[in-house]
């Protein structure tokens, strides 16, 4: 009896090392996301930047210009390259840390699961992970929705909304949408839906090609 009681106090505290080093995994993967997605960011917006100014056009970086709306300080010009450099970095920082944490609740159950149903160690490493399409929906449509709302709603706050011509031409796919408070809300909504939806599909054909290979997961 014992000697079952002392298996199971054993067996507990492997199990709750396992989840601290899981949420230390969590964690240590979000910041590896946000600062991969910032340098992506900030590096992608400088090259395009310089790109566009030394194409030798009339009017270089026309439409990127238009960026400046929402970066302050930036324009197409070698200091504005900097300034998107550090705007790039910071919100594809953001952006790419808070997709990850959403994202990561799929994979932090799954692996919980497996630990605690002792499938540890060589197991583990074999176990293949389902793509959730909820959690990759919500994780993806969230930024895209939450950054219309925020653009859109940026526009109406600087005054420029009934100047805003290219945002404008969203109603073209998303029905409702306008540049207005409620407008950004209508077309937030049916783009967090659309991308679930894709998500959702993607994920399926995702699990489909892996499982078909022989993974096994812990469900």
């Amino acid at each position: 009896m014992s000697e079952n009681n002392e298996t199971n106090t054993l067996q507990g505290d492997d199990i709750k090392i396992n989840l601290q080093l899981l949420h230390s995994v969590v964690r240590l993967n979000t910041l590896l996301m946000a600062t991969v997605s910032g340098v992506i960011g900030g590096l992608s917006l400088f090259l395009i930047t310089y790109l566009s100014l030394f194409r030798g056009l009339p009017e270089p970086g026309h439409y990127l210009n238009l960026l400046g709306v929402f970066l302050p300080g930036y324009k197409v010009s070698l200091s504005g390259a900097w300034i998107g450099l550090f705007w790039g970095a910071v919100i594809g920082a953001f952006l790419g840390g808070m997709f990850y944490r959403v994202y990561a609740r799929s994979i932090e159950s799954q692996v919980r699961r497996c630990i605690e149903r002792n499938r540890v160690g060589g197991d583990l490493m074999q176990t293949t992970l389902r793509m959730s399409g909820k959690h990759l929906g919500l994780a993806l449509g969230g930024v895209v929705s939450i950054g219309l709302v925020i653009t859109t709603n940026w526009l109406v706050i600087r005054g420029t909304a009934d100047e805003s011509m290219n945002a404008m031409l969203l109603s073209n796919y998303l029905p409702g949408y306008t540049v207005s408070f409620w407008g950004s809300i209508v077309g937030g909504v049916q783009l967090f839906f659309i991308t679930y939806i894709i998500c959702l599909i993607f994920s399926w054909l995702y699990n489909i090609v892996a499982f078909s290979r022989g993974g096994h997961s812990c469900e």
